[in-house]
């Protein structure tokens, strides 16, 4: 004979049945992080050339397709991922697509004293600054990774505004490691489809936002300082990095600078 269950017994697993269904599971991070764009605001600390630099608020920028223009808040900086990256580590291109700096006092970089401003040579029609960056995968956590990262930063120098003449005009190979990273972009400056949401199904876990304010020193040449563009971004060393990340944006091209001795490279623009 067919077993029968009691008809309490059979209103209560009918109950518990429903309820199951009617909890959503809880999503756990893919080890996957989608292409998409990270949004950083430089930091007090920034020296170039023994000179302090602020960022130069984007405003807004176009990230192209259906995204189109978007407002970027206190953005000067923006690297775009080209591709996925799968755990554990993976490789994959990307392009510092807009920087914009201006010297927190009056400076001499070749054409006299004044304001001096940092942009990308893209802005012009000039080279792309491309580059590579690795992503790796550690357990799930609010930090579930490190990367590192290589851009040849083609940037100009100009004097006075951001399309002002040009100071001084190279490229340079600049390079990070080990910054932390993690899905969660609470209080940083979210846009859907850009940096947050990218997996498309409403959760977060292809998301990909750097932690914490990171800083690069060169002796006797500059050190620049930035955090994850936003109103609450998480920019501070304390407890969030072992030993500070390099992400290297311009301190560098100090370097390049003084072995230049500060001579101007004459381009059209």
């Amino acid at each position: 004979m067919p077993l029968r269950l009691p008809k309490h017994t059979l209103i209560v697993v009918c109950l518990g049945l429903l309820a199951a269904l009617a909890v959503p599971s809880v999503s756990r991070a893919d080890n996957r992080v989608a292409p998409g764009w990270d949004l950083f605001e430089t930091q007090p600390g920034t020296m170039f050339g023994g000179v302090p630099f602020t960022g130069d608020p984007l405003g807004s920028f176009n990230f192209g397709g259906s995204i189109g223009t978007q407002p970027t808040g206190n953005t000067d900086t923006i690297v775009q991922r080209l591709a996925p990256a799968t755990g554990p580590s993976t490789t994959i291109p990307i392009e510092l697509v807009a920087l914009h700096l201006m010297s927190a006092v009056p400076a001499n970089f070749g054409l006299g004293v004044g304001a001096y401003f940092v942009t990308l040579q893209s802005e012009r029609g000039g080279p792309a600054s491309t580059g590579m960056q690795t992503i790796n995968f550690g357990p799930e956590a609010p930090i579930h990774g490190t990367f590192d990262s290589l851009i040849n930063v083609a940037f100009d120098i100009r004097l006075g505004s951001l399309s002002g003449p040009i100071a001084l005009s190279d490229t340079l190979p600049l390079s990070s490691s080990g910054v932390p990273w993690g899905h969660d972009g609470t209080g940083h400056w979210r846009l859907t489809g850009v940096n947050y949401l990218l997996k498309g199904d409403g959760t977060i876990n292809q998301d990909f936002f750097p932690v914490g304010l990171f800083q690069e020193q060169e002796p006797g040449a500059g050190i620049h300082v930035v955090g994850s563009s936003g109103p609450n971004a998480i920019n501070s060393v304390a407890g969030a990095v072992p030993e500070p990340g390099s992400f290297v944006l311009l301190s560098l091209g100090v370097v390049g600078l003084v072995g230049y001795g500060w001579r101007r490279r004459q381009l059209a623009v």
